[in-house]
């Protein structure tokens, strides 16, 4: 039994699913120009290998109207485009980078590092802190305006 090609698996009940409760969490609009009117596609904001379509969370997907979604699949992703200039075995590999990250979009230390199971240590704890202060001069900065 050959394997299912990407289209069979998007015809997949449990897919299928997911996709609907995406559009509801959007309200049936773009979550880019908030279009309602328009074919709307359940966009996956990264593939993780090995992860069948519907093994997402709704977090990791978005509705997106075919304009837009066409749009975002040519324009370059600049958070891949850092990736794939960084050298990840040096000193800002990947790990390092979501701890800066995890920080900045407040997510808590613990939940995070056991999430990703990775164990609590102090050098990603500094580097977790530094997207925090990246936050908070961020917010300094709007309440400036």
């Amino acid at each position: 039994m050959s394997a299912k090609t990407y289209y069979e698996k998007l015809q997949d009940p449990r897919w299928q699913k997911l996709r609907l409760e995406a559009m509801q969490k959007s309200r049936f609009m773009c979550s880019n120009c908030f279009a309602s009117d328009q074919t709307l596609n359940v966009h996956h904001k990264d593939y993780i290998k090995g992860k069948e379509p519907w093994e997402y969370t709704l977090h990791q997907l978005s509705v997106l109207c075919k304009s837009c979604h066409e749009n975002y699949h040519n324009k370059i992703d600049p958070f891949r485009y850092i990736s794939s200039v960084l050298d990840f075995d040096g000193p800002w590999d990947r790990r390092k980078i979501s701890f800066i990250i995890a920080g900045y979009i407040d997510a808590t230390y613990e939940s995070f590092c056991m999430r990703i199971e990775e164990p609590e240590e102090e050098n990603s704890l500094r580097f977790y802190n530094l997207g925090v202060k990246f936050r908070e001069l961020e917010d300094k900065e709007y309440e400036m305006v």
